[in-house]
């Protein structure tokens, strides 16, 4: 009985996570590699860049696209280390700053 009741406990919990929380499953701070720097023509003082995100070994992760269109008020070039934030487990990414090793 007490099999049973672990396996219905840690199948609703997994299932909950996954409907409620799905953003946990990736995390929430990331590294990426500038692909494509290039200034916004929008706005003085604004950059425009295309990202990729890498894996804990600093290589590019296939789980991810190339990510374009990613503005930040940093002056970065391209092949820099950046850390990201991917708000909510969504597309909306922020650069919160070069990565420094």
């Amino acid at each position: 009985m007490g099999d049973m009741m672990k396996t219905f406990v840690d199948r609703e919990i997994t299932e909950q996570i996954q409907k409620k929380y799905p953003h946990l499953r990736h995390p929430a701070g990331v590294c990426a590699r500038i692909v494509k720097a290039g200034a916004d023509s929008r706005q003085l003082g604004i950059y425009e860049y295309t990202i990729r995100i890498l894996d804990e070994n600093m290589n590019a992760d296939t789980q991810y696209p190339e990510i374009p269109g990613v503005v930040s008020a940093l002056s970065l070039e391209k092949d820099e280390v950046v850390v990201v934030l991917l708000l909510y487990g969504g597309t909306d990414v922020y650069i919160v700053g070069r990565r420094y090793t």
